[in-house]
């Protein structure tokens, strides 16, 4: 009981000094601004299928989205799919089919990270088939998941990248809100490309995308079950890499920093202090408190400053504690894709590119908690499973999921 009071005081007085305003810090992925048109160049008109989908003419949203973009020989297709009419809400994609011709190839779904991170950057730097160099300029990836399997990118969720909507009420607030958003976009997909509708369907991401992808995964086991259901998709296997899954148990950073030096004894205890409000404050389902805490201790998002990791060990990049920074080789890709005639190729037009913190802080309430696992045990009981982690990354560490 004397422990129990004494983390409430501690919470208590930590949440009245703490601050959670200010800058987006996802220092991974550029954030910080979005990105507008600022010339008098056209850049196009934004391509919505839905309308062509709804009355009837697949033939003409599929010859509409098909992307030119020398010297990228490779056929590539992408547009917008609305999934909130009330709210104007709409989903980017960006689909490349597999290169080796394969008809039955499986489709993979990419998801990013974030929350709020563009799954463009996992196409860029990852595993797609294209990549920018740092003068600007386009080359082939000489190894990429394309090559194999038809990989499908979404902005996903809503507001992420050049997904948007028109009003607020639009955004995600919960796993639920995400998985019904972008089950729609798939079903959409699918009855456009109906060419891919019976291929093998993989879900896969990382980081933040360990919430996205079980969600969207379980959300297509319920709907598949509706003999009436409009598409079935053949969902066969879910990939998380250092997936954000079950932040309970997930969230002890202090033994890792320690053990590779990065903390001494001092701040080894603080950081394991912190890490037990935190886990405290998520057992209270107080999940924005937990939020607000790890915020200033690890992440550094929304506050405005440093966060407690990066004062204590100079490093501002989480995912690779070998490096300070992380490469800025990384956000090449932003100012390739906002370029006015890669706007017009892609079908965005005008429509900003959305790499700040407003998926985030709408999603606030979501961050800390876990994927129920009655969901999780359905997925691993149904479908093939997938979870790999790096061994450099602080925050996803590979022994918590032997936890």
């Amino acid at each position: 009981m004397m422990l129990q009071q004494g983390f409430i005081i501690l919470l208590i007085i930590f949440l009245f000094t703490g601050n959670i305003q200010g800058q987006f810090r996802r220092l991974i992925y550029p954030n910080g601004k979005q990105h507008i048109i600022t010339s008098n160049d056209d850049p196009g008109e934004p391509l919505f299928l839905t309308p062509y989908l709804e009355q009837g003419k697949i033939e003409e949203a599929r010859r509409l989205s098909s992307v030119e973009l020398p010297p990228y020989t490779q056929q590539s297709f992408s547009g917008y799919l609305t999934v909130n009419k009330q709210y104007n809400s709409n989903m980017f994609f960006w689909f490349f089919p597999a290169q080796n011709g394969d008809k039955n190839a499986p489709v993979l779904l990419w998801l990013q990270g974030g929350p709020g991170a563009s799954s463009l950057f996992g196409l860029f730097n990852e595993h797609g088939p294209i990549q920018v160099n740092n003068d600007g300029s386009l080359t082939e990836r000489p190894i990429t998941w394309n090559s194999l399997y038809n990989l499908l990118y979404i902005d996903n969720p809503v507001g992420t990248g050049y997904s948007f909507t028109s009003n607020d009420q639009g955004y995600a607030r919960s796993q639920d809100d995400v998985a019904r958003d972008l089950y729609s976009a798939l079903t959409q997909f699918f009855q456009i490309y109906t060419d891919y509708a019976s291929n093998p369907f993989y879900v896969t991401g990382e980081s933040y995308g360990g919430k996205y992808v079980p969600s969207i995964g379980y959300k297509i086991h319920v709907e598949n079950q509706n003999p009436q259901v409009k598409v079935k998709i053949n969902l066969i296997g879910l990939s998380m890499g250092n997936g954000w899954t079950d932040p309970y148990r997930q969230y002890v950073y202090g033994p890792l920093l320690y053990q590779i030096g990065l903390i001494d004894d001092n701040q080894l205890f603080y950081i394991n202090l912190q890490s037990d409000l935190i886990r405290y404050a998520i057992s209270q389902k107080r999940f924005s408190d937990a939020f607000t805490i790890s915020d200033s201790l690890i992440d550094g998002d929304l506050i405005n400053t440093t966060s407690y990791f990066t004062n204590v060990t100079g490093l501002r990049a989480y995912y690779n504690y070998i490096q300070t920074d992380a490469s800025a080789s990384l956000s090449n890709y932003v100012k390739f894709i906002t370029n006015v005639d890669r706007r017009r190729q892609i079908h965005v037009g005008n429509l900003t590119f959305h790499d700040d913190n407003k998926v985030e802080i709408m999603l606030i309430n979501d961050v800390f908690q876990s994927i129920p696992s009655e969901q999780l045990t359905t997925l691993f009981n149904n479908y093939k499973i997938l979870i790999y982690n790096g061994l450099l990354d602080i925050k996803m560490q590979v022994d918590k999921y032997g936890k």
